[in-house]
């Protein structure tokens, strides 16, 4: 059995770019770490760097009302403007997040975005950059993750739960890469905080 390597899996994986100004913040949405996502999310637009957020999640157990709601609600608090926000509330999983977003982008004029950031799970940012990659090739991605519970850069390994999360999020990309669900983006020299 080959040696665990949690630099090269957070390298590869739990993708971390540096911020940087973009046309749209794309949130993955969750029950998992809402004050986290939210706190992402808003601060991309409160210190300039994004104009918009969307927030895509539907109805999920663990709380009422959908992902895309609870998450935006709590980036509302924090001050960011309600016309700042769109918001999709039907996806089950991280294909639908982005095809059923794309509607509402194009309606608000930014499917000629140039770059977008990825807001998301720390354990899981290269799946939702290729994923995006695969139904919106144009636009450059970034991802700016979010870290939760013990499922944080440099510790994860130590806890059982949190390391079967991060390993799990990783062996999934040779899969859905495979079926035809998530394009090859980015590579596994990605920039890291």
């Amino acid at each position: 059995m080959a040696a665990l390597d949690p630099a090269g899996i957070e390298r590869d994986h739990c993708l971390c770019h540096p911020r940087e100004a973009a046309d749209l913040a794309f949130v993955f949405g969750n029950r998992i770490a809402v004050p986290g996502m939210a706190a992402a999310a808003a601060s991309l637009f409160l210190d300039g760097l994004v104009p918009r957020i969307l927030v895509s999640g539907g109805a999920t157990p663990g709380g009422p009302g959908t992902e895309a709601d609870a998450i935006g609600a709590a980036i509302l608090a924090l001050g960011v403007p309600r016309d700042a926000l769109l918001l999709e509330g039907r996806a089950t999983h991280t294909g639908e997040n982005v095809t059923l977003s794309l509607p509402i982008l194009a309606r608000a004029g930014l499917l000629n975005s140039g770059r977008i950031v990825c807001v998301g799970l720390f354990c899981t940012g290269r799946r939702y950059a290729m994923t995006l990659h695969h139904h919106w090739p144009a636009p450059a991605k970034r991802c700016l993750p979010v870290e939760y519970g013990p499922v944080r850069r440099g510790i994860w390994h130590l806890h059982p739960a949190a390391r079967a999360r991060v390993l799990g999020e990783a062996a999934q990309v040779p899969a859905y890469r495979a079926a035809g669900f998530i394009a090859p983006w980015p590579s596994a020299s990605a920039p890291t905080k």
